[in-house]
C-alpha cells in the first residue's frame, strides 16, 4: 500500500484528470461527466470527514490517505488544515459542478483540461501554510499567474484577441508591488520593533494591495466584459475561483496582521469603493441588453454588497459575508447553467438572436433568470435571505447604505425585467431547437436549488456554522 498526504493525492488526481481529459477530448461529454462526478465526490467526502480521521483506504486503489500529513519542498509546506478546508472543498465543488454542466452545454474541447489545471493551482494556493515569506505576500503573484492560465478556458473556441480575458490579470498584477513593499516593511520590524511608522506603513501598503485584489470599481471591468465575450460557465468559474481565494487571503491577512483591522484608511476606502461598486452594478445592469453582460453586472452588484459587509468590523459581518458568498456561488452557477444552454442553442447571445427563446427553452430560461435575480436578492430566489439580512444589518448602522442597496438592487431587477421581454417576445428563428433532455435535467436541478434555498434557508445553517468554526 502507498501512503499519500492529501495534497499529493489531490495534485495527482487533478493532473491525471487533466492528462486524460486532453487525450480523450473527442469524447467531451463523457470526460466532463466523469470529471464532474469525481471532483464533486471528492469535495463531499472531504467535507464530511473530520481532519483528524485515521488513515483512509481508497476503494480499488492501493493507496492509504493521510489527511493530516503535508508535503514540504523548497521551503514551501502544503497541508490540509481546519482553516483551509472550506476553501479546498469549495474549489473542488466548483470544478465538479462546472464539469457536469459542460456535459449539457459544451464550452470547447480544451475547456476541461485547461480548467482542471487552473483549479489545481487554486488548490495549491489554498493549501500553502508556510513559505520562505508569508503566503499572504506570495498570493498576488500566484493569482496573477493563475489568471494568466485562465485565459485558455475563457478563450477556447473563440476567435480574435484575448484582450478581454487578460483584463482579469490587472488586479493581481497591480497589487503585487504594494504587497511586496509591505513584506519588506514587515521584515524590517524585528530590527526596529519600536518604529511605529514602519509598522503603519507596512499595514497601509498591505491594505492597498488587498483593496486592489478585491477589484472594486474602477478595477471591475473583467466581470461584465467576460460575461459578454466568454462562455458562461468558464466566466463563472474563473471569477468565483478568484474571488474565493481573494476573500480567504483577506481573512488570512487580517488574522496574521491585526494592525490591518485598526487601519481606518482601509476601512474608509473599502466602504467607499464597495458602495460605488454595488451602485454601478445596478445602474449598468438597468441599461444592459446582452444577457451575459447583464449577468456580469448583477455579479458586480452582489460583489459590492459583499465588500461593503467585509468593511464592517463587528462580529456579525463575517457570517453574513460567508453566507452571501455561498449564495452567490449557487446563484451564479445556476444562471450560467441556463445561459450556457441558451448560447449553445442560438449560437449567439446577441439580443437579435434571443427573441422568443423563452418559449422554446423555458427551463434554461428559468434557470438563468432565477439564478441571476438571486444576485439582486429577489424574493423566492437563493439570494433573498442573504440580501435581506445584509440590508437589515446595514440599516442598523446607517439607513442610507440600506437605501442605496435597495435602489441598486431594484435597478438590477429592472434590467432582468427588460430581458424577460426579449426572451418571451416574438420568436425570431422558428428553426431554433428545443432543449436537450440532459439540459432540462440540469436546469431543473438549478431551479430546485435556488428556490429551495429561498424557501428553506435553514438548510444552509450547518455548513455555515462549520465554515465559521474553521475561520474562528
Amino acid at each position: 500500500m502507498i501512503q499519500l498526504a492529501l495534497p499529493s493525492f489531490l495534485f495527482s488526481l487533478l493532473l491525471l484528470a487533466t492528462l486524460f481529459s486532453y487525450v480523450l477530448r473527442r469524447w467531451e461529454r463523457t470526460v466532463s461527466l466523469a470529471n464532474g462526478a469525481m471532483l464533486s465526490l471528492a469535495g463531499v467526502v472531504l467535507w464530511r470527514l473530520p481532519i483528524d480521521s485515521p488513515l483512509l483506504s481508497i476503494p480499488f486503489i492501493p493507496v492509504v490517505l493521510d489527511l493530516r500529513a503535508g508535503i514540504w519542498e523548497f521551503g514551501f509546506r502544503l497541508q490540509f488544515t481546519q482553516t483551509n478546508e472550506p476553501i479546498v472543498v469549495i474549489v473542488l465543488l466548483l470544478l465538479g459542478s462546472g464539469m457536469l454542466l459542460t456535459a449539457a452545454a459544451s464550452q470547447g474541447r480544451v475547456f476541461p483540461p485547461s480548467m482542471l489545471l487552473v483549479g489545481a493551482g487554486y488548490i495549491g494556493l489554498a493549501l500553502m501554510v508556510d513559505a520562505p515569506i508569508s503566503p499572504v505576500f506570495l498570493a498576488p503573484t500566484s493569482l496573477a499567474i493563475l489568471m494568466a492560465l485562465s485565459v485558455f478556458p475563457l478563450q477556447v473556441g473563440i476567435g480574435g484577441e484575448a484582450l478581454t480575458s487578460l483584463r482579469a490579470m490587472l488586479p493581481p498584477i497591480l497589487a503585487t508591488p504594494f504587497v511586496l513593499l509591505a513584506a519588506w516593511h514587515m521584515e524590517q520590524l524585528p530590527l526596529n520593533p519600536q518604529d511605529i511608522l514602519l509598522a503603519a506603513g507596512g499595514a497601509q501598503l498591505l491594505g492597498a494591495g488587498l483593496l486592489i485584489l478585491l477589484a472594486p470599481v474602477p478595477l471591475h471591468s473583467a466581470q461584465p466584459q467576460l460575461g459578454e465575450s466568454s462562455p458562461p460557465i468558464a466566466m463563472a468559474l474563473t471569477i468565483l475561483l478568484y474571488q474565493t481565494l481573494v476573500l480567504y487571503l483577506y481573512f488570512l491577512a487580517t488574522t496574521s496582521f491585526p494592525l490591518l483591522m485598526s487601519s481606518t484608511a482601509l476601512n474608509v476606502w473599502l466602504t467607499s469603493t464597495a458602495t460605488v461598486t454595488l451602485v454601478w452594478g445596478g445602474v449598468a445592469a438597468a441599461a444592459a441588453s446582452h444577457p451575459g453582460r447583464l449577468l456580469g453586472y448583477a455579479m458586480l452588484h452582489d460583489w459590492g454588497l459583499i465588500l461593503l459587509l467585509l468593511a464592517g468590523s463587528d462580529e456579525g459581518s463575517l457570517p453574513m459575508v460567508v453566507s452571501l458568498f455561498a449564495l452567490r456561488i449557487l446563484s451564479t452557477m445556476s444562471a450560467s447553467a441556463g445561459l450556457s444552454q441558451i448560447r449553445q442553442a442560438t449560437g449567439s447571445l446577441d439580443a437579435e438572436s434571443l427573441h422568443g427563446v423563452g418559449a422554446r427553452m423555458p427551463w434554461s430560461t428559468a434557470a438563468f433568470l432565477l439564478g441571476s435575480l438571486g444576485l439582486a436578492g429577489f424574493p423566492l430566489t437563493a439570494g433573498f435571505s442573504g440580501h435581506w439580512s445584509a440590508i437589515q444589518a446595514l440599516a442598523e448602522g446607517d439607513w442610507r447604505f440600506a437605501a442605496i442597496v435597495l435602489i441598486a438592487s431594484g435597478s438590477v431587477i429592472f434590467g432582468f425585467v427588460r430581458m424577460v421581454g426579449i426572451f418571451f417576445g416574438p420568436l425570431t428563428y422558428p428553426q431554433l431547437p428545443r432543449e436537450r433532455p440532459l439540459g432540462i435535467v440540469f436546469s431543473l436541478m438549478a431551479i430546485l436549488l435556488v428556490t429551495g434555498m429561498a424557501i428553506a434557508p435553514q438548510l444552509f445553517e450547518g455548513p455555515l456554522a462549520r465554515t465559521l468554526l474553521a475561520f474562528d
